[in-house]
């Protein structure tokens, strides 16, 4: 059979992280949809100058600048809408232009409607022609809508919905994490629906679902790494092709009818025929979150199109006038081959039993074949190409890191850095690790604490420590003590349900897996899966420790900050309310332009926190955000509590603690009018302080202003009722962080009392009784208190043994682990 295969044609780049969906919207217009982690949705068009090349025509931020999961058009009233499925499940609808606009440079423009019915990740989407909605959410439903209303909801998976297609006007496919795919029909006036069908063929999650362009029937993928097609008639598939290596996130029909193109885990987008594998085109990235068939502008054939977690949209052609030129097909050519691949992608085989170069004189069995080639003292991976009759590399192996192959990250040095997929509502996260130097609980805790994630994940990013890591401390006997995580409790490693995201395989300095908490029984709706299932073994071998006594989690001496934050969505919402407002001067605008610019900077060219001064100072800043009226400052303060975690020179600013209490307005009852924004602004204030910690002059701050923070704090906002959980975990961070500045021996003893009191006028202690963390955080800063050398003395006895009694009979009330072990290493401590 003559096949002529695609080549590189042109690549977009707009976005800064994962491309999460891409989308043509409209059969035969050259137009293309795009959704990111970065927050943003993307309208793409062919160049007014040059129609081979395209340039943004719009970009808009999502609702929170929370994370976009997909991507959609629809036309009602005789405009065409942008539509964005966001983490938080809410779907946003922005006016399109038309295609040949000029790029929008402009701020984002602020939604037509915010639709918020979907409880979890609204994580696909499609539109019918006559102009309904059908979205899908990691809640388990499905939504029909209809002129922006709710018309119909659909529940009939068993765990996440990932792929929804309309199926005429009355019907819906549907494929879930559950496995399943179902055949749905509805009635809107009635508001209800029914299963047609149900089709089996896989066994894992079910990503993809496409409708191929006869109408009988559809393609399918899933984390089985299989791409089915199903007639609708027929509950199993008509074909069950295999190729990909890993998890297929995308199908889609190709729309001459010859079959599809799919694309996955396994960094490839593939080309098949009804029956066969066609073409295999490697990428110099891992995930491949989407593909898509794009019309061309010369009405030519249409390109192909992947979307990466390098940020990237990359077309393919089969026209060579639509081709790149060669030069920059050579460099990618070059890329491929650089790309490095740890021995979970390729198999781990010994370096003496690999062929030689002269393996690449054979022909390849089939497309995508994948052989590892000793090349003197590399070990090189190429895949063979059908259309070509070629072996293409598509890399180099490397050795998992833990035997002397150290990772740079952040400036340091360290044994592994893993990469995380949180979940659908998160990028992918670093998580480094020291098997030589940290224990896995305190490596598990500093990243949940950077990324502000629930303490309660910490069980399962352990786990998956330790599955990735090869649960092992490199270097040390099995006879070392075991350590125990502070802010869990545990002193062993445990089964916590860790499930694989975006990223599965064994251990590596750059290995990488997922896991989800907050799911029943541990499954992540990513992938239904648990770690036992995706993850597997470590890619090298070496003696597990011996168990070992557990021992306790007194002193906590790792300051817990805040520092994450969506400059972009500030940025813009600032715009936003001083386009309404008009309060920023000419001057205003230069400090806040000097703001935006320090925190866009790249980690390396960040100053170091332990410098005396560097960095944006910021002055004026926290006067700007006075000055803007309660309900619209909260952006502003997210700025400054940024800057505080990120700048010596901003962190030095006198009384900056109590300029951030003030922002609050922490001494003053809220009206019910107020309480939302006081909420809000408490929440980033309290944060802005925990961050000053983070940094040498702002630790000297916060110790010069102990005695008035202290004093601020402990007026009368706890039983206000002001807010939930959120601002009081940050408030007992505020706590804990200056109770490791007494076990530091930098807190003078005159404030340990009012530490001390600090902790005790708190409602965790006093009169909350459902919060965990909050309760737990408040506790570790009284054991800390009662450790530090320097602060016992000066403590009450009285006010002492009330403050066990409360952290005693709380943790007997909850019943969590962690709390009761706590109260009980407390218990023993004297004053």
């Amino acid at each position: 059979m003559s096949y002529t295969p695609y080549e590189l044609a042109l690549t977009l780049q707009g976005h800064s992280s994962d491309v999460r969906h891409i989308l043509a919207p409209q059969a035969g217009v050259p137009l293309l949809l795009s959704g990111s982690r970065d927050g943003s949705g993307v309208l793409w068009g062919p160049s007014s100058r040059d129609p081979g090349e395209w340039d943004m025509k719009l970009q808009v931020q999502g609702p929170e600048g929370r994370y976009i999961s997909c991507v959609g058009m629809i036309r009602a009233s005789g405009e065409a809408y942008l539509l964005l499925g966001s983490s938080n499940g809410i779907l946003s609808t922005f006016m399109l232009p038309s295609a040949t606009s000029p790029p929008q440079t402009s701020a984002s423009p602020e939604p037509h409607h915010a639709l918020i019915e979907h409880k979890q990740n609204l994580c696909c989407m499609d539109t019918s022609k006559n102009g309904l909605i059908a979205t899908g959410s990691w809640d388990k439903s499905v939504i029909i809508w209809r002129d922006f209303k709710t018309a119909a909801k659909i529940e009939a998976h068993e765990q996440a919905v990932w792929a929804v297609k309309f199926v005429g006007e009355d019907r819906v496919v549907t494929a879930s994490a559950d496995g399943k795919i179902k055949l749905h029909t509805f009635d809107l006036a009635a508001g209800k629906s029914t299963v047609l069908q149900e089709y089996t063929g896989h066994n894992q999650p079910v990503r993809g679902l496409s409708l191929r362009t006869d109408g009988k029937g559809f393609w399918s993928s899933a984390n089985d790494s299989l791409v089915n097609l199903y007639s609708f008639d027929r509950p199993s598939p008509e074909q069950s092709l295999s190729g990909h290596t890993s998890f297929v996130y995308s199908v889609t029909a190709l729309p001459d009818g010859s079959g599809a193109i799919s694309s996955g885990e396994d960094g490839t987008l593939r080309v098949w025929s009804m029956t066969e594998l066609l073409q295999t085109i490697p990428h110099p990235s891992t995930s491949l979150w989407s593909s898509t068939v794009v019309p061309s502008a010369s009405g030519s054939s249409p390109y192909i199109a992947s979307a990466s977690n390098d940020g990237i949209i990359r077309f393919f052609t089969r026209e060579k006038e639509l081709m790149a030129p060669e030069t920059v097909r050579e460099k990618w050519t070059q890329d491929i081959s650089q790309r490095q691949l740890d021995k979970s992608q390729v198999g781990d085989v010994k370096h003496s039993d690999l062929p030689g170069m002269e393996a690449l004189g054979r022909e390849g069995k089939k497309d995508g074949q994948v052989i590892m080639i000793k090349n003197n003292d590399k070990v090189e991976a190429y895949q063979w190409s059908a259309p070509t009759t070629t072996w293409q590399q598509i890399g180099q192996v490397v050795d998992a890191v833990g035997s002397g192959r150290r990772q740079l990250y952040e400036g340091q040095e360290y044994d592994f850095v893993f990469d995380v997929d949180v979940s659908e509502g998160m990028p992918p996260l670093k998580l480094p690790y020291n098997a030589s130097a940290e224990n896995p609980w305190s490596a598990a805790q500093k990243f949940l604490t950077k990324h502000d994630l629930p303490s309660s994940y910490a069980d399962q990013v352990v786990d998956f420590i330790h599955k990735n890591s090869g649960g092992v401390e490199l270097g040390t006997g099995g006879d070392k003590e075991t350590f125990v995580d502070p802010f869990t409790g545990g002193s062993r490693y445990t089964g916590g349900g860790v499930s694989t995201g975006g990223r599965g395989g064994g251990g590596g300095g750059s290995g990488g897996g997922g896991f989800g908490g907050g799911f029943g029984g541990g499954a992540d709706p990513y992938t239904g899966a648990t770690a036992a299932d995706l993850l597997g073994g470590s890619s090298y071998s070496s003696t597990p420790s011996a168990p070992s006594k557990p021992k306790g989690v007194l002193p906590v001496t790792t300051f817990q900050t805040f520092k994450t934050m969506n400059i972009t969505a500030a940025k813009s919402k600032i715009a936003s309310i001083n386009a309404d407002l008009k309060l920023l001067s000419a001057d205003n605008e230069a400090v806040l332009g000097r703001v935006y610019t320090f925190l866009g900077l790249p980690a390396g060219q960040l100053p170091s926190t332990e410098a005396e001064s560097g960095g944006e100072a910021a002055e004026g800043l926290m006067r700007i955000v006075q000055s803007w009226p309660e309900a619209q400052r909260f952006p502003l303060i997210d700025l400054a509590r940024c800057l505080a975690a990120l700048s010596p020179s901003f962190a030095a600013t006198p009384s900056l603690a109590t300029d951030f209490l003030t922002l609050a307005n922490w001494g003053q009852a809220p009206s019910p009018a107020e309480t939302k924004a006081r909420e809000t602004n408490t929440l980033l204030a309290l944060r802005g302080i925990s961050n000053l910690f983070s940094t040498k002059p702002g630790r000297a701050s916060v110790v010069s202003d102990a005695k008035a923070v202290f004093a601020g704090m402990g007026q009368g906002r706890w039983e206000s009722g002001v807010g939930g959980g959120k601002w009081k975990v940050a408030a007992a961070t505020v706590a804990l962080n200056y109770s490791i500045l007494g076990v530091k021996g930098e807190l003078p003893a005159e404030h340990g009392q009012a530490l001390l009191d600090l902790i005790l006028i708190m409602q965790v202690l006093q009169n909350e009784q459902t919060d965990n963390e909050t309760i737990y955080r408040a506790g570790i800063a009284l054991g800390n208190v009662l450790v530090a050398r320097s602060l016992p003395g000066s403590l009450q006895v009285g006010r002492v043994q009330v403050a066990k009694d409360l952290v005693r009979d709380r943790a007997a009330k909850l019943g969590e682990k962690r709390l009761v072990d706590l109260a009980k290493e407390i218990s023993g401590l004297g004053v």
